[in-house]
């Protein structure tokens, strides 16, 4: 027996939208490198001027730099607590450091790695109004109301990983939204495609495509005739299912072998859950899940105010019509909004801000789908067609009247995450902060001057012993990578169990109140209180906020063992 791909009803292939004439291809170039250039920009003027960035993005910054600066190369090194896709992208990047130092020094390569993604993003949505036959103005309505919007700003220069995940998203919605025209296997491959780039940014992508694989099933089993339809549907699943779950496999396979932990993400002591836990150890333990509820909400709806309001019409035309199309963007986005408000409510996450980022595409995606141009060659589309007037609503209302609101909104202290929205409160408006407030300002800035310390007594490779978990902002400012001794490094164990003896010259501690369990604190827990017999303390290095951030200890030779 042969299978083919679900055929497509005549209805649907005559719902098809009319073609639209193509602009130049120069448009969409200059397009992508306009954005581009425009996001890295933004980076290197808050970076470089301000020093404003995001720790998380930084370290991973660090990831891609260890791959090939580290004593010991190794492509295992980018580590598999956080995907992988961000710091792949920036290893060249931290290659083209040796010619402008502040991809490195100041981590700009993690923003030029999410402003490409993020100006993708914008071509994957321009694309998607090109495949609904959003007429010229409209699409440019569209694409500069997503482009500007301060959030996609905010991360498409921040080095995260939430251009990434935009793109795959927007990328997995357009290709679903073509196969429900024509229910080509080729389009369900590329959304498949998608989705497991996606996972390589953000592990949620498993539960997006769980959500996507129901809509594609249920569609094919509807649409297939009598007799195969549980195969087809089955197949088809399986078609949109195979690319993650091949790249979560092999993803998982790679972590036990190299680094003895299938999901490190979960076990590992660098992990969420290990962060989550410490984090709220430091706070006081668990609060009552319900204080979580105006949290979630605030963030949501200054994220994008829309966001239950574009769900609302996507189900009511959805029903009226009988057309699948508008629920595509709801089954991909929506678990991912709803697993950011479990894991803020659980909690298992730390409810950042950024988490709800993907409400902004889902409703610009609505307000596209919702476009309905005549199915007649012969005739002129409807000005007045409902579900049209419908999403032009909703696409003015959202640039014109959301995207100002949140603007407002998400430099509030309560809601904007701390190192960016709330921290760009300190640009705009420094009169409104003391030197004590813009902590955020100082990241990094001692840690220099620790780096510059260790360059100028120009060490033996191997001199310096420290988890990079904690001490990334250390090694990014050094300019001799090879003196110290990293948590990848091959002998990193043995380094931590005989540092004299391994040529180690001094140990860098990080303070137990940090987040991340050290490696180090861990082995010799008395060590950051009283050197732990092995060193003596001759450094303290204060953190942004003025406390004890760091400790150097230089180490001392261990005492002879005696005979019989």
């Amino acid at each position: 027996m042969t299978l083919t791909a679900a055929p497509a009803s005549a209805s649907t292939l005559a719902s098809r939208p009319m073609p639209v004439k193509r602009e130049s291809r120069w448009w969409g170039v200059a397009l992508f490198f306009s954005c581009s250039a425009f996001y890295f920009g933004v980076a290197c003027l808050l970076g470089l001027r301000y020093n404003l960035f995001d720790p998380d993005a930084a370290s991973r910054v660090a990831n891609a730099g260890f791959v090939f600066m580290s004593r010991y190369p190794h492509l295992s090194a980018i580590g598999f607590v956080w995907n992988p896709l961000p710091s792949l992208i920036e290893i060249p990047f931290m290659w083209l450091s040796q010619f402008w130092p502040p991809l490195k020094t100041n981590s700009l390569a993690g923003p030029a790695q999410s402003a490409l993604l993020m100006a993708g993003a914008v071509m994957m949505l321009r694309g998607i109004a090109f495949d609904r036959g959003v007429g010229r103005w409209w699409r440019w309505l569209a694409v500069a109301g997503f482009t500007l919007h301060p959030v996609i700003v905010t991360y498409g220069q921040s080095g995260l990983s939430e251009s990434g995940e935009i793109i795959c998203l927007l990328w997995a919605i357009r290709y679903l939204l073509r196969w429900l025209d024509d229910g080509s296997i080729k389009d369900l491959t590329f959304a498949g495609m998608a989705m497991a780039g996606g996972y390589l940014s953000r592990y949620e992508f498993v539960i997006a495509t769980a959500g996507a694989a129901a809509l594609v099933g249920f569609i094919t089993l509807i649409r297939t005739p009598a007799g195969h339809r549980f195969t087809h549907a089955m197949i088809s699943s399986v078609v949109l299912i195979m690319p993650i779950a091949v790249t979560f496999i092999i993803w998982a396979i790679a972590g036990w072998v190299l680094a003895d932990e299938l999901f490190a993400q979960l076990s590992s002591r660098y992990g969420n859950a290990a962060q989550v836990a410490n984090a709220l150890a430091h706070q006081g333990g668990v609060k009552p899940a319900y204080t979580a509820l105006p949290s979630i909400g605030g963030k949501l709806f200054t994220m994008q105010p829309l966001v239950v309001v574009a769900g609302g019409i996507a189900v009511f035309w959805a029903l009226v019509r009988r057309k699948f199309d508008l629920l595509v963007p709801l089954v991909v986005i929506g678990p991912i909004l709803l697993f950011a408000a479990y894991g803020q409510h659980k909690p298992t996450t730390f409810g950042f801000f950024r988490f709800y980022i993907t409400a902004i595409p889902l409703v610009t995606c609505i307000s596209l789908i919702c476009w309905t141009p005549t199915k007649d060659p012969a005739a002129p589309p409807s000005r007045w067609e409902p579900q049209r007037l419908t999403g032009i609503a909703l696409m003015l209302i959202s640039v014109f009247v959301a995207t100002p609101v949140t603007a407002a909104n998400m430099l509030d202290r309560k809601i904007g995450d701390p190192q960016l929205q709330y921290a760009l409160s300190s640009v705009l408006f420094p009169e409104r902060f003391t030197t004590k407030d813009i902590w955020f300002r100082r990241v990094n800035a001692n840690e220099a001057r620790l780096a510059k310390f260790f360059d100028d007594q120009h060490l033996p490779p191997g001199s310096v012993l420290m988890d990079t978990a904690n001490t990334w902002g250390i090694w990014l400012k050094a300019t001799d990578t090879k003196q110290f001794v990293i948590t990848s490094d091959y002998d990193f164990t043995n380094a931590l169990n005989r540092p004299y003896d391994h040529g180690v010259r001094y140990i860098v501690v990080s303070s137990p109140q940090n987040y991340n369990e050290d490696a180090i604190s861990t082995r010799y827990p008395s060590l950051w209180a009283t050197g732990a017999g092995i060193a003596v303390p001759i450094l303290s290095v204060a953190g942004p906020e003025g406390k004890d951030g760091y400790r150097v200890y230089e180490v001392i030779k261990p005492p002879e063992r005696g005979g019989r």
